[in-house]
């Protein structure tokens, strides 16, 4: 087996159910519709999807997480995480607002069903594009010519999501 082959056997376009359990359990992510007034601007943005195709909308906003999504912390299995992790609360509805600021705001659409189709980030956490990219799946388009650039690029995002730890649980879905 190649190592096309295996990325397409390991990476199939992930459902939004297992998306949505990776955003809540790993990365603590708080769900909120799609019809809060609190995000229409994030909804507004011109390459947000569409709202018909919204599936979830997800605030990440925990200290830790949004440093290890910065890349400050290499490994959601490192001491710095889970001591930084371990002082964090969890904020109340009325609080959402005040950290929208500051937080990741991740946008799940499909146009298929319920498989990840489209995403959007509004906010920081340069890693959790390699995250989002891997649950996008593998596609054979990425390996045509004019693609290479984008096969590079997945397969660096392989890399990325393996030293934060979280390689596994998504191949794990």
């Amino acid at each position: 087996m190649g190592y096309n082959s295996y990325l397409e056997k390991s990476f199939p376009p992930k459902q939004i159910k297992d998306v949505d359990y990776l955003l809540k359990y790993y990365l603590e992510g708080i769900e909120i519709s799609k019809e809060d007034k609190r995000i229409k601007y994030i909804l507004d943005d011109p390459y947000a999807p569409e709202i018909e195709l919204v599936k979830g909308v997800y605030v990440i906003y925990k200290k830790a997480i949004l440093e290890f999504l910065e890349g400050r912390i290499h490994s959601i299995n490192s001491y710095e995480f889970n001591s930084l992790n371990k002082k964090n609360r969890t904020i109340s509805d009325e609080d959402l607002e005040y950290v929208l600021e500051m937080a990741a705001v991740v946008v799940l659409a499909s146009e298929k069903n319920h498989t990840l189709t489209q995403y959007f980030i509004a906010g920081t956490g340069e890693k959790l594009n390699s995250i989002l990219n891997l649950c996008l799946g593998y596609s054979k388009d990425l390996e045509n010519n004019k693609f290479k650039i984008s096969l590079q690029n997945f397969i660096d995002d392989v890399e990325v999501v393996k030293q934060m730890g979280l390689l596994e649980k998504i191949i794990g879905f």
